[in-house]
């Protein structure tokens, strides 16, 4: 019995000796296995917010939307994102670098007699050495303004198409074409043509 014990202890010696002879090493535990990259973006943009995003001023002339302000971030963050809506459809986006700055966006073909919400988003950015863009959903912020428009020039009555030669600096020409046919009776429709024809004598002069 003791011989036997003494084999199995030396036999087990042996197959550790062997295993360090033949360059095998001891297991080390793992180390921790990196950060995902959404947490490693959460961490990240912990630390930075938009803390400006403001309207100076904003009209509409002649179809054309516009709309200017200010943006500033904080922490770590050198850029932004943003974003502009007129009637809550995306019409444009920009990335603007630095600490602060300021925005504008414009656009045409906005109807006339209508108020057009317009809204600008921020979303903090941070850029490294590398160039690589981090964009944080977190921190941002978002400016509104419901009733951007303006209202739609009046034709005047039809009435007034042939009670004087020009309305609101427009021609006679204009008022003319303006008017229904039907809302004029011959004399008045005459005197209104009549008017039309010396009107553009008159400026070819």
């Amino acid at each position: 019995m003791r011989q036997y014990r003494m084999k199995t202890w030396v036999g087990s010696l042996l197959v550790g000796l062997l295993g360090v002879a033949c360059g095998g090493a001891p297991e080390t535990p793992p180390g921790p296995s990196p950060l995902p990259v959404a947490t490693r973006e959460s961490k990240l943009c912990a630390e930075l917010s938009v803390t400006t995003l403001s309207l100076t001023g904003s009209s509409t002339h002649q179809g054309e939307l516009a709309g200017s302000g200010s943006w500033a971030v904080s922490g770590p963050a050198n850029a932004v994102r943003l974003e502009y809506y007129v009637d809550d459809v995306l019409y444009a986006v920009e990335e603007q670098s630095g600490k602060s700055g300021t925005w504008y966006f414009s656009r045409t073909g906005a109807s006339c007699g209508v108020l057009h919400p317009l809204q600008v988003k921020a979303w903090p950015m941070l850029i490294d050495d590398d160039g690589v863009r981090t964009t944080c959903t977190s921190g941002a912020k978002t400016m509104s303004k419901p009733d951007v428009g303006e209202e739609c020039a009046e034709n005047p009555p039809c009435e007034s198409c042939h009670a004087s030669g020009a309305i609101r600096g427009r021609s006679t020409r204009a008022l003319a074409d303006h008017c229904p046919r039907g809302a004029l009776d011959e004399q008045n429709m005459m005197k209104l043509l009549e008017r039309a024809k010396s009107g553009e004598g008159s400026a070819r002069k």
